[in-house]
């Protein structure tokens, strides 16, 4: 495992479809605090019709140290075009580049991925509601966006928020869940949703909260620890017997 020394050292190179995936310029703010948490910044790059855009949300991008670049509307997938370009050029340029965050959703940047994964280089994928599944099943790591910000916002909580229910992401739950299921499973113990439930509150980002939300993928939020079983268990992931007793498939 790599020490926090070692991850900030990784050089990353960071390009943003801001068409395509954006949020409110104050959430905006919280998603550059994770990116800034994946290594060594070495491209930080924002494509729009800046134009057209918001201006406090473009003031936003340029305090958040993205270079800014404009495509016009003059063609289908121009801002595709420019960000795979821009990609491929800082990749041969910069051969320190070995993890590249993509803030998009379009099919369009497969055969990029692809590409990037042959050369050794780790692919992150910053989504919204609306993404290609392929591009989301092929790169290495892919989160929502609101998945992203609701974990920041978790990590920013002050004593006084504590009784508020904390909200984690869906994928990191479920995470915390299989594990936890292996490692009760592997010291011969039950694995009740009882004890699962109390488990997952031992989880770093929740310590102290004394209620816990799950936000799903697609933004909603589900309240409830056995509902959230239920639901991976509706994905195939894990099962219950009948004596109640959760097991990995």
């Amino acid at each position: 495992m790599k020490t926090s020394l070692e991850i900030l050292a990784v050089g990353v190179a960071i390009y943003a479809d801001f068409q395509n995936v954006r949020n409110s310029p104050e959430e905006f703010k919280l998603l550059n605090t994770w990116l800034n948490l994946k290594g060594r910044i070495l491209k930080k790059k924002g494509y729009s019709n800046w134009k057209k855009e918001n201006q406090l949300f473009a003031e936003v991008i340029a305090e958040s140290s993205f270079k800014i670049i404009h495509v016009p509307h003059l063609k289908k997938n121009a801002v595709d075009d420019e960000m795979i370009q821009d990609c491929k050029h800082d990749i041969m340029t910069d051969r320190s580049i070995r993890i590249v965050i993509l803030i998009t959703g379009d099919k369009d940047f497969l055969p990029l991925v692809e590409e990037l994964q042959q050369l050794g280089i780790k692919v992150i994928l910053i989504h919204g509601d609306n993404v290609s599944q392929a591009l989301k099943g092929t790169v290495d790591e892919a989160y929502n966006i609101n998945e992203v910000i609701a974990s920041v916002e978790l990590d920013k909580a002050t004593p006084e928020q504590l009784d508020s229910p904390a909200i984690i992401s869906y994928e990191e739950a479920k995470k915390c869940l299989i594990e936890s299921i292996q490692t009760v499973k592997a010291r011969g113990k039950k694995t009740t949703l009882a004890l699962m439930g109390n488990l997952i509150k031992e989880h770093p980002q929740l310590s102290g909260y004394k209620k816990i939300s799950y936000c799903k993928p697609d933004g909603k939020i589900v309240y409830n620890f056995s509902k959230f079983v239920d639901a991976v268990i509706q994905e195939g992931i894990i099962q219950k017997n009948c004596n109640g007793e959760l097991t990995v498939v």
